[in-house]
């Protein structure tokens, strides 16, 4: 199967400043600046390196829309300025469209384009319209043409109505809209994201998500990869997912299969309205207990020990059909039912052994 990207035991080493023998309690040389747990120490006949990318394999699909997740310093950054030919690889390969961006980049440059957060390059005193003008010039589209494609990139992106406002005046929603413009002046199949809702508010956050999904995957058919740290925004947004950690590629799926690649279970919470927890609520949770597929009941009880609800651990892909069947049956008046999934910040916590914390779910890390 041809892939759109494809990365093969990609390697990326950055040398350090350590000095022979500057090494911390861990072993790791002394890096400064750089947090030593995100990245492993590579020592050569040249002096130490850091290893930002260690044998990262990936295969990406035409229409996909994939996501790099992962803590501060995993590499995600480094592995998508590689796909951008802005950084050489130091082993492994990589291939764009079939194409190697470090012996072909104009090649890849045709087929890929870039937002990174740190990339503005407009100019302040001049109009939306005028910047994506001067852009188009630059990519060497001629006038009707440049007009008729940045028409529609206004319109597709909703800022037809402040196009000739000056850039001065865009709200920081509008200039992520405007910088999506510019990337998609070149109208090519892929494009490559970098925390593409860092610094948005909910509401223009939510917008630009809408945008990347039913417009540039569904309705242009556009290969999206992104990089992230919002779990939130990868369950909502990616066909697929790849975490990133130290350098390493540790999980790659679906984000339903990422979420249960640490546990095969999930919890069924139950809210009743208050009873006595007497000798056939006993009963219940005895029958409960014994249908196949369930691996533990536990009574929620209120005021005076009234039972209020159930949590009950069960498998997956458990029939629900006898669990429901014993408590209707039961006499208990079932106020709601919810079933708890694992998270993506359960299954990273479980991978790696670090804390997701933050609104939003995000990781936090330091580290290059």
């Amino acid at each position: 199967m041809n892939y759109t990207i494809e990365t093969i035991g990609l390697v990326k080493r950055y040398p350090t400043s350590a000095k022979s023998g500057a090494v911390g309690p861990d072993g790791r040389p002394k890096v400064r600046g750089v947090s030593t747990g995100i990245f492993s120490a590579l020592r050569s006949s040249k002096g130490p390196f850091i290893e930002a990318l260690r044998g990262v394999d990936l295969q990406i699909k035409s229409g996909e829309i994939f996501g790099i997740l992962g803590p501060n310093g995993a590499g995600k950054t480094t592995l998508i300025k590689i796909l951008c030919t802005l950084v050489l690889r130091d082993g492994g390969e990589v291939y764009v469209n079939g194409h190697d961006p470090s012996k072909e980049p104009r090649e890849v440059l045709r087929d890929l384009q870039a937002v990174l957060p740190e990339s503005r390059g407009f100019n302040w005193r001049l109009s939306g319209r005028q910047n994506l003008e001067f852009y188009a010039l630059l990519y060497g589209l001629t006038g009707a043409e440049a007009k008729e494609r940045i028409d529609y990139l206004l319109d597709f992106t909703g800022l037809r109505e402040r196009a000739d406002d000056g850039y001065q005046r865009y709200s920081t929603g509008m200039q992520r809209r405007l910088l999506l413009c510019r990337a998609l002046v070149r109208d090519t199949s892929i494009i490559v994201f970098d925390e593409p809702t860092t610094g948005l508010d909910p509401t223009g956050a939510a917008e630009f998500r809408d945008l990347l999904i039913d417009r540039l995957a569904r309705r242009e058919g556009k290969t999206i990869l992104l990089s992230t740290h919002n779990l939130q925004e990868a369950q909502e947004l990616c066909d697929r997912i790849a975490i990133l950690d130290r350098g390493r590629v540790i999980a790659c799926d679906t984000p339903d299969n990422v979420r249960h690649l640490v546990t095969e279970r999930r919890t069924l919470r139950v809210a009743f309205s208050g009873v006595a927890f007497e000798e056939d609520q006993h009963r219940l949770l005895f029958g409960l207990g014994e249908v196949a597929g369930v691996h533990g009941v536990s009574p929620v009880l209120g005021q005076e020990g009234a039972l209020v609800g159930l949590s009950i651990d069960i498998e997956k892909d458990v029939d629900l059909t006898r669990v429901l069947d014993l408590m209707t049956g039961s006499g208990l008046n079932i106020k709601s039912v919810n079933t708890e999934e694992p998270s993506l910040e359960d299954a990273f916590i479980a991978m790696t052994g670090r804390e997701a914390t933050g609104r939003g779910k995000t990781w936090t890390e330091g580290g290059a």
